[in-house]
């Protein structure tokens, strides 16, 4: 690889690091066709995968002043990240090695903190972004929808007493 090549990828992952949230795999006894099958996985859920030299790594990481997780960079190491959530790359992570059973999470860092591989599986069990957004949407939208339905009963009740009075004195109710 050219030196001018090792600056691009090196610049690309100082990029990568300073994500929110990205996952180093371990993909050895994975073949082709599986990590086929990841790499789709992870492209449909907007999550990006790419493997890079250690040494790149290291570099990058000392660039982006990260130094907590340079240690996992140990054999084949592919970096997964999403720009869009920090949780979402290891759920789809966790699903495929739940079904797979080869390969596994070797450490992650979200929000600036290292997540080991013992943490994962509840990292993974925690709503996404797009899941809290609509949490929170339901949250607010319940107290107004409750207001609504109290403001509608107030004339409701009072034409229904309305009509049982007129009922009541009406000639064919006698």
């Amino acid at each position: 690889m050219k030196k001018e090549d090792k600056i691009k990828v090196v610049e690309e992952f100082v990029g990568v690091f300073r994500e929110p949230g990205f996952y180093l795999m371990d993909f050895k006894g994975l073949n082709v066709a599986e990590i086929t099958e990841l790499r789709s996985l992870l492209r449909q859920s907007n999550v990006s995968m790419r493997v890079v030299k250690n040494t790149l790594a290291r570099r990058a990481l000392a660039e982006a002043g990260i130094t907590d997780i340079d240690d996992f960079f140990v054999g084949p190491t592919g970096v997964v990240w999403s720009p869009e959530d920090s949780i979402l790359p290891v759920k789809v992570l966790i699903d495929f090695l739940k079904k797979h059973e080869k390969g596994t999470i070797k450490a992650g860092m979200v929000d600036g903190v290292l997540v080991k591989e013992d943490d994962m599986t509840r990292l993974s069990k925690l709503p996404g972004k797009q899941e809290l957004y609509a949490q929170i949407a339901s949250a607010l939208n319940s107290p107004l929808v409750k207001l609504a339905q109290t403001l509608n009963a107030v004339p409701l009740k009072f034409v229904r007493t309305i009509d049982a009075l007129a009922k009541k004195d009406s000639p064919e109710a006698a």
